[in-house]
């Protein structure tokens, strides 16, 4: 009985003192995580410049989004624009580099890290940089290009001074931390058994039958994951477009963010702005919850056919 009893006092001690470390973490996520999450959908409810009381509105605030407000449209559209074809290119970059550095070559390692290595850098160092490269008129990228231009007797381009190439500047730009996704490829690629490979050059398979029939299916869950977490980043773009272009010319890289940033800063709309979070919000969850259907066509090694 005794025994008992010291069993049981020393469970509580022990639960006591689980309880002590665990409520930093604990205190941090209600504070600085789920309560801030539920004031945000309770304000977009209302009328809310920082500084005058809240006066509940009600769904006006995402009335006026959807029905009277084209800068909502605008800045939506550009952000679809953007993740269309940032996610699709970033991911055929990133495989692209990870069949390069896959090769044994001496002093791959350093070409390894040179490739990441952007991906440590500053977005705000790395953004300034691309606006050197890019610049119309005494840029990199127009100095290297300058023979073409006068080949084909063309304007150098405007970059993201021009409308028409405001966006594909950006996106371009963002294609420098492919690195990141290069690296989860290599990793997975490194991790199929050579034996297959040795299998298929027995029945006379070449380099494109490996890869198209052995490598890439091989690939797919890491593709998959770049593949997610581009959508769910894509719709979240903002720093690019605050330094390089400020939103434009003419709106043209005003992206949702930069909307939702100019709601809640410049105009002090707190409320329109956590209408436009929840929004996007609601956005990225269907987006990423249509993404994951395709998870059908995702081979995982070891499963069961």
């Amino acid at each position: 009985m005794k025994r008992t009893i010291t069993v049981r006092m020393m469970k509580k001690q022990e639960n006591r003192a689980g309880y002590m470390f665990v409520f930093p973490w604990l205190f941090g996520l209600i504070v600085l995580g789920i309560f801030p999450i539920l004031m945000s959908f309770y304000i977009s409810f209302t009328n809310y410049d920082m500084i005058s009381p809240m006066e509940w509105i009600g769904f006006e605030n995402y009335r006026i989004l959807f029905t009277n407000d084209s800068l909502f449209w605008k800045s939506l559209g550009n952000t679809v624009y953007h993740v269309a074809i940032a996610v699709p290119l970033s991911i055929f970059v990133g495989l692209a580099l990870a069949f390069l550095l896959n090769n044994k070559v001496k002093g791959m390692s350093v070409y390894r890290t040179l490739f990441y290595l952007p991906n440590v850098v500053s977005v705000v160092a790395m953004t300034l940089l691309w606006m050197w490269l890019f610049q119309p008129n005494f840029g990199l990228v127009n100095a290297i290009l300058d023979p073409l231009y006068d080949l084909f007797n063309i304007e150098p381009l405007g970059w993201y001074l021009d409308q028409d190439l405001s966006k594909i500047t950006l996106i371009l730009m963002g294609l420098w931390t492919s690195g990141g996704s290069m690296v989860i490829y290599l990793a997975q690629m490194q991790d199929i058994p050579t034996t297959l490979y040795e299998s298929a050059e027995i029945d006379g398979a070449g380099w494109w039958a490996k890869t198209f029939h052995i490598t890439l299916p091989l690939m797919t869950p890491s593709i998959y994951f770049n593949f997610i977490m581009g959508l769910i980043g894509g719709f979240q773009v903002f720093t690019m477009a605050y330094i390089m272009t400020n939103g434009g010319p003419s709106r043209s890289s005003y992206y949702y963010a930069y909307y939702l940033f100019d709601k809640m800063m410049a105009d002090n709309a707190m409320g329109m702005a956590s209408a436009m979070a929840w929004i996007l919000l609601v956005i990225v969850l269907i987006v990423t919850v249509i993404a994951l259907k395709l998870n059908k066509f995702v081979f995982y090694m070891g499963e069961d056919s």
